[in-house]
Protein backbone atom coordinates (compact mmCIF):
# COMPACT_ATOMS: atom_id res chain seq x y z
CA UNK A 1 0.00 0.00 0.00
CA UNK A 2 1.30 3.81 -1.32
CA UNK A 3 1.79 5.29 2.68
CA UNK A 4 0.94 9.05 2.98
CA UNK A 5 2.98 12.31 2.98
CA UNK A 6 3.69 14.21 6.24
CA UNK A 7 3.39 17.85 4.72
CA UNK A 8 4.96 20.50 6.39
CA UNK A 9 2.61 23.57 6.37
CA UNK A 10 4.32 27.39 7.06
CA UNK A 11 1.74 29.09 9.03
CA UNK A 12 1.51 32.97 9.24
CA UNK A 13 4.01 35.27 11.48
CA UNK A 14 0.78 37.18 12.41
CA UNK A 15 -2.96 37.18 11.92
CA UNK A 16 -2.59 40.31 9.25
CA UNK A 17 0.53 38.21 7.60
CA UNK A 18 -1.82 36.18 5.00
CA UNK A 19 -0.62 37.78 1.97
CA UNK A 20 2.32 35.64 2.27
CA UNK A 21 0.75 32.29 2.69
CA UNK A 22 1.09 31.04 -1.55
CA UNK A 23 -1.83 29.55 -3.33
CA UNK A 24 0.62 26.11 -3.11
CA UNK A 25 -0.31 25.94 0.59
CA UNK A 26 -3.98 26.83 0.10
CA UNK A 27 -4.47 23.42 -2.06
CA UNK A 28 -2.59 21.00 -0.49
CA UNK A 29 -4.49 21.43 2.47
CA UNK A 30 -7.76 21.21 1.09
CA UNK A 31 -7.55 17.45 0.95
CA UNK A 32 -5.83 16.41 4.44
CA UNK A 33 -7.94 15.49 7.81
CA UNK A 34 -5.62 15.01 10.13
CA UNK A 35 -3.45 17.82 11.48
CA UNK A 36 -0.53 17.95 14.22
CA UNK A 37 -0.56 21.15 16.20
CA UNK A 38 0.71 23.43 18.94
CA UNK A 39 -3.11 24.74 20.04
CA UNK A 40 -6.07 23.85 18.56
CA UNK A 41 -7.73 27.23 18.34
CA UNK A 42 -5.60 29.04 16.40
CA UNK A 43 -4.91 26.12 14.08
CA UNK A 44 -8.69 26.50 13.46
CA UNK A 45 -8.38 29.62 12.33
CA UNK A 46 -5.62 29.43 10.45
CA UNK A 47 -7.22 26.94 7.97
CA UNK A 48 -10.25 28.41 7.59
CA UNK A 49 -8.20 31.90 7.03
CA UNK A 50 -6.93 30.42 4.22
CA UNK A 51 -10.18 28.96 2.98
CA UNK A 52 -10.09 25.00 4.42
CA UNK A 53 -13.38 24.03 3.99
CA UNK A 54 -13.79 20.88 5.69
CA UNK A 55 -15.52 20.11 9.13
CA UNK A 56 -13.08 19.70 12.08
CA UNK A 57 -13.38 16.53 13.39
CA UNK A 58 -13.52 15.48 17.08
CA UNK A 59 -10.25 14.04 15.75
CA UNK A 60 -8.92 16.24 13.19
CA UNK A 61 -6.41 18.15 15.59
CA UNK A 62 -3.29 15.92 17.23
CA UNK A 63 -1.62 18.09 19.73
CA UNK A 64 2.43 18.46 19.89
CA UNK A 65 2.04 17.64 23.41
CA UNK A 66 5.13 15.77 24.98
CA UNK A 67 3.10 14.19 27.47
CA UNK A 68 0.94 12.07 25.22
CA UNK A 69 3.60 11.05 22.33
CA UNK A 70 2.94 7.59 22.78
CA UNK A 71 -0.51 8.35 22.79
CA UNK A 72 -0.47 10.00 19.62
CA UNK A 73 1.49 8.38 17.37
CA UNK A 74 0.30 5.10 17.25
CA UNK A 75 -3.09 7.32 15.48
CA UNK A 76 -0.80 9.56 13.32
CA UNK A 77 1.49 7.14 11.52
CA UNK A 78 -0.88 4.51 11.44
CA UNK A 79 -3.19 6.99 9.48
CA UNK A 80 0.11 7.86 7.40
CA UNK A 81 0.84 4.19 6.96
CA UNK A 82 -2.70 3.27 5.59
CA UNK A 83 -2.06 5.74 2.31
CA UNK A 84 -3.51 8.94 4.29
CA UNK A 85 -1.36 12.55 4.60
CA UNK A 86 -1.16 14.28 7.51
CA UNK A 87 -0.37 18.15 7.76
CA UNK A 88 2.01 19.31 10.20
CA UNK A 89 1.24 23.24 11.22
CA UNK A 90 3.39 25.22 13.19
CA UNK A 91 2.10 28.29 15.49
CA UNK A 92 3.79 30.68 13.66
CA UNK A 93 6.34 30.42 10.68
CA UNK A 94 8.06 27.29 9.79
CA UNK A 95 7.39 24.50 11.34
CA UNK A 96 10.42 22.73 13.49
CA UNK A 97 12.55 25.86 13.08
CA UNK A 98 12.46 27.47 17.01
CA UNK A 99 9.24 25.19 16.83
CA UNK A 100 8.18 21.40 18.07
CA UNK A 101 7.70 19.47 15.16
CA UNK A 102 11.18 17.95 14.43
CA UNK A 103 9.87 14.61 16.87
CA UNK A 104 6.90 13.36 14.04
CA UNK A 105 9.56 14.31 11.13
CA UNK A 106 12.45 12.33 12.39
CA UNK A 107 9.34 9.18 13.34
CA UNK A 108 7.99 10.05 9.34
CA UNK A 109 11.97 9.32 8.07
CA UNK A 110 12.00 6.43 9.88
CA UNK A 111 9.48 4.91 9.06
CA UNK A 112 10.27 5.56 5.13
CA UNK A 113 7.47 8.06 5.19
CA UNK A 114 7.68 11.00 2.62
CA UNK A 115 8.61 13.97 4.27
CA UNK A 116 7.29 17.43 1.99
CA UNK A 117 8.36 21.24 3.17
CA UNK A 118 6.02 23.66 1.81
CA UNK A 119 7.43 27.15 1.10
CA UNK A 120 6.58 29.93 3.75
CA UNK A 121 7.29 32.60 5.87
CA UNK A 122 10.30 32.35 8.17
CA UNK A 123 11.36 35.50 10.69
CA UNK A 124 14.97 33.89 11.18
CA UNK A 125 15.32 34.05 7.70
CA UNK A 126 13.83 37.31 6.95
CA UNK A 127 15.95 39.17 9.57
CA UNK A 128 19.21 37.29 8.19
CA UNK A 129 18.63 38.55 4.84
CA UNK A 130 17.56 42.14 6.07
CA UNK A 131 20.26 43.23 8.20
CA UNK A 132 23.35 43.10 6.18
CA UNK A 133 25.16 41.07 7.82
CA UNK A 134 26.65 37.81 7.38
CA UNK A 135 24.33 35.47 5.25
CA UNK A 136 27.05 32.86 4.41
CA UNK A 137 28.53 31.76 8.40
CA UNK A 138 25.29 32.72 10.84
CA UNK A 139 24.39 30.23 13.95
CA UNK A 140 20.67 30.86 15.40
CA UNK A 141 20.92 30.48 19.29
CA UNK A 142 17.40 30.27 19.90
CA UNK A 143 16.15 31.76 22.95
CA UNK A 144 19.06 32.76 25.90
CA UNK A 145 18.65 31.84 29.50
CA UNK A 146 16.17 34.01 31.63
CA UNK A 147 18.31 34.24 34.18
CA UNK A 148 19.93 37.94 34.36
CA UNK A 149 24.14 37.14 35.10
CA UNK A 150 23.71 33.58 32.78
CA UNK A 151 22.08 36.07 29.87
CA UNK A 152 24.55 38.57 30.41
CA UNK A 153 27.35 35.73 29.83
CA UNK A 154 25.56 34.40 26.85
CA UNK A 155 25.53 37.85 25.21
CA UNK A 156 29.24 38.10 25.92
CA UNK A 157 29.79 35.13 24.20
CA UNK A 158 28.14 34.96 21.46
CA UNK A 159 29.87 38.55 20.84
CA UNK A 160 32.73 37.15 21.19
CA UNK A 161 31.83 33.83 18.48
CA UNK A 162 30.72 36.65 16.00
CA UNK A 163 34.21 38.33 15.82
CA UNK A 164 36.44 35.47 16.23
CA UNK A 165 34.59 33.35 13.71
CA UNK A 166 32.90 36.71 11.58
CA UNK A 167 29.70 34.93 12.04
CA UNK A 168 25.96 36.85 12.38
CA UNK A 169 24.47 35.55 15.74
CA UNK A 170 20.66 35.41 15.71
CA UNK A 171 18.46 35.05 18.73
CA UNK A 172 14.86 35.62 20.05
CA UNK A 173 12.98 35.90 23.19
CA UNK A 174 9.40 35.46 24.96
CA UNK A 175 7.76 38.99 23.34
CA UNK A 176 6.80 39.70 26.48
CA UNK A 177 10.56 39.97 27.77
CA UNK A 178 12.07 42.15 25.02
CA UNK A 179 12.15 45.56 26.02
CA UNK A 180 14.71 43.89 29.11
CA UNK A 181 16.35 41.80 26.49
CA UNK A 182 16.74 44.57 24.30
CA UNK A 183 18.21 46.40 27.93
CA UNK A 184 20.64 43.67 28.47
CA UNK A 185 21.89 43.73 25.04
CA UNK A 186 23.02 47.71 24.71
CA UNK A 187 24.43 47.23 28.60
CA UNK A 188 26.46 44.63 27.79
CA UNK A 189 28.03 44.22 24.26
CA UNK A 190 30.42 46.67 23.16
CA UNK A 191 29.28 50.02 21.13
CA UNK A 192 30.73 49.21 18.34
CA UNK A 193 28.75 45.74 17.80
CA UNK A 194 26.20 45.90 15.75
CA UNK A 195 22.45 45.14 16.39
CA UNK A 196 19.75 44.28 14.11
CA UNK A 197 16.21 44.57 15.44
CA UNK A 198 13.49 42.55 13.50
CA UNK A 199 10.42 42.88 14.73
CA UNK A 200 6.84 41.81 13.85
CA UNK A 201 8.11 40.53 10.37
CA UNK A 202 5.59 40.44 7.05
CA UNK A 203 2.98 42.73 9.18
CA UNK A 204 1.56 46.03 8.60
CA UNK A 205 4.14 46.99 11.64
CA UNK A 206 7.54 45.23 10.51
CA UNK A 207 10.50 47.12 11.67
CA UNK A 208 13.85 46.57 10.91
CA UNK A 209 17.10 47.90 11.61
CA UNK A 210 21.02 47.96 11.84
CA UNK A 211 22.67 50.04 14.16
CA UNK A 212 25.45 50.20 16.69
CA UNK A 213 24.96 49.74 20.05
CA UNK A 214 26.24 53.33 20.82
CA UNK A 215 22.99 54.55 17.93
CA UNK A 216 20.55 52.16 19.68
CA UNK A 217 21.11 53.79 22.97
CA UNK A 218 20.27 56.95 21.52
CA UNK A 219 16.75 55.78 20.52
CA UNK A 220 15.42 52.98 22.28
CA UNK A 221 12.13 51.40 20.39
CA UNK A 222 9.20 49.65 22.35
CA UNK A 223 9.57 45.77 21.82
CA UNK A 224 7.05 45.01 24.03
CA UNK A 225 4.13 41.87 23.00
CA UNK A 226 5.95 41.83 19.73
CA UNK A 227 7.54 39.10 18.22
CA UNK A 228 11.27 39.97 17.08
CA UNK A 229 14.71 38.57 16.16
CA UNK A 230 17.94 40.19 17.64
CA UNK A 231 21.14 39.92 15.78
CA UNK A 232 24.29 40.74 16.73
CA UNK A 233 27.33 41.55 14.39
CA UNK A 234 30.78 42.10 15.93
CA UNK A 235 33.95 42.27 14.27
Amino acid sequence: MKKGTLFLIPATLGEEGINVISQEIKDVVQHIDLFIVENEKSARRYLRSIGYKKEFSENCLVLMNKNFLEKTDHRVFDYLLNGNDVGLISEAGMPCIADPGNYWVKEAHQQNIKVKPLTGPSSILLALIASGFNGQQFRFNGYLPIKSSEKINALKKIEEISASKNETQLFIETPYRNNAMLDDILKTCSSKTLLCIASELTLPTEFVKTLSIAEWKKNKPDLHHKPTVFLIYSK
